[in-house]
């Protein structure tokens, strides 16, 4: 499980059997829904975005108060200069640092970080994307010679295209499944 915070906003994320649970709260509203691991992609990326309209009010402010007013030296242009700083650290103060993994839905989970907690939840999202992957191994990638082939080679092909399995780790299970002699195991026999 993994609990997170930023500023009014609690978010805490359960790895359950078939997917995940995420439950968030804020100040005025709450949240609890679930993921199922066959709706999550293997991708994550890390992320810092910054607000964008700070740094636009900081920069027209400092471009105002000094190119324009500051050749008088006026008390305006003094005022500018500092609004604008201050806007300038408040965007820098309030970025927002996440790890992100994409859903196949085009939505996103995402896990907020900062520069404490930042390994905690890099490894926790590594354990997500790890329990996805196994739970369609589990699920997709077992081999019965007993099953019509062509349904067991789309599994296996589902399994390829979701980089759930390399190519060498398809090919394998393919073989075995067409009853070819393999080139070597992938760690796990059906």
């Amino acid at each position: 499980m993994l609990s997170t915070r930023r500023y009014f906003k609690r978010q805490k994320v359960d790895i359950l059997r078939t997917g995940l649970k995420i439950e968030s709260a804020s100040l005025l509203d709450s949240l609890e829904y679930e993921v199922p691991f066959e709706n999550i992609s293997n991708k994550k990326r890390i992320q810092t975005k910054t607000n964008d309209n700070f740094l636009v009010i900081s920069f027209s402010m400092v471009v105002i108060g000094g190119l324009f007013l500051l050749g008088s030296g006026t008390e305006a242009s003094t005022v500018a200069f500092i609004g604008g700083m201050f806007f300038l650290v408040l965007a820098l103060a309030t970025r927002k640092k996440s790890i992100t993994i994409l859903t196949y839905d085009g939505s996103s989970i995402e896990f907020p970080f900062n520069s404490r907690n930042k390994p905690e939840v890099l490894d926790f999202s590594i354990e997500v994307i790890e329990a996805s992957n196994q739970f369609l191994l589990n699920k997709y990638g077992k081999i019965d010679k007993a099953l019509p082939m062509d349904g067991q080679l789309s599994k296996l092909e589902f399994l390829r295209d979701r980089d759930v399995l390399t190519d060498d780790e398809f090919e394998n299970l393919k073989d075995q499944l067409l009853g070819r002699e393999s080139k070597g195991s992938i760690g796990f026999n059906h």
